[in-house]
């Protein structure tokens, strides 16, 4: 396993250079927040949008568009951020004969590199997401816990109802450099109702934990599914773009239609 970069010092490299591409076993990750054994109980995708794209055609004319990325939650790595941009920075002075080269050339390195078939499409405007949900972020709440606490996620009373719920007051801190990532979560789902105010104490507890952007959303997934008595679930974390990267990891229960978004923000 590579070295990750997240926090180090790097040079932006002159020339294309693939090796630079440093996946991170999901394993590990999982093992490390105690989450490895309820992966069955989940299926799902990482989408990755890089705003920064940038080649030159044949006559050494700059060419940029936007990249969308997704592969699947059960591949066994996914890729460290940091190498990612710096990957594509590597390929700001290669010249290409036509986009679907550029395309074909970013899905090879990543499949290598990811050992997974990833889905790349090189794009005008990032991707329309349709927003939708009730809000948490307005409820009064007593307080807020120093970290993750699941018990305070409850069922309530209501019962065989399908509810879409967002919060956009969530943070969570990048496990390597503890810089702050912020993120709208999305939940939908059937079954028994869930206590809104329990569920927004929870969601604000991440505030101070160290976790990648697809353990936290794998963490809430599980956690809502241990302590509810809901049918089915989604759960998606649009989380803002930091260095011209945005990443939107979802989990659901297996076949259930996810349909809680947002449109990507410029």
């Amino acid at each position: 396993m590579k070295e990750v970069l997240l926090g180090k010092e790097s040079l932006i490299p002159e020339k294309y250079d693939a090796s630079v591409l440093s996946p991170i076993s999901r394993l590990d990750s999982r093992i490390k927040g105690g989450l490895e054994d309820f992966v069955k109980n989940f299926e799902g995708k990482d989408y990755w949008t890089s705003y920064e794209t940038s080649w030159l055609n044949e006559q050494g004319i700059p060419r940029n568009k936007i990249l969308n990325i997704s592969y699947s939650s059960h591949s066994k790595f996914f890729i460290e951020s940091k190498s990612l941009k710096l990957y594509l920075y590597s390929l700001n002075n290669m010249k290409f004969n036509s986009e679907d080269a550029v395309q074909e050339l970013i899905k090879g390195d990543l499949d290598k590199a990811l050992k997974t078939d990833v889905d790349v499409e090189l794009a005008a405007k990032p991707r329309k997401i349709e927003e939708d949900g009730v809000s948490l972020d307005k409820l009064e709440i007593e307080k807020v816990d120093p970290l993750p606490n699941s018990l305070v996620i409850e069922p309530d009373d209501q019962e065989a109802i399908k509810e879409n719920l967002s919060c956009g007051l969530f943070r969570s801190l990048c496990p390597v450099t503890a810089q702050p990532d912020w993120a709208t979560i999305y939940i939908s789902y059937e079954g028994n109702g869930i206590k809104h105010d329990g569920l927004l104490r929870y969601l604000l507890s991440y505030r101070n934990h160290q976790g990648f952007h697809e353990e936290c959303v794998e963490r809430i997934f599980i956690d809502i599914i241990k302590r509810c008595r809901v049918n089915e679930l989604s759960v998606r974390a649009n989380f803002l773009r930091r260095g011209g990267i945005e990443i939107n990891p979802v989990r659901s229960t297996p076949g259930y239609n996810f349909s809680i978004s947002r449109e990507i923000r410029q």
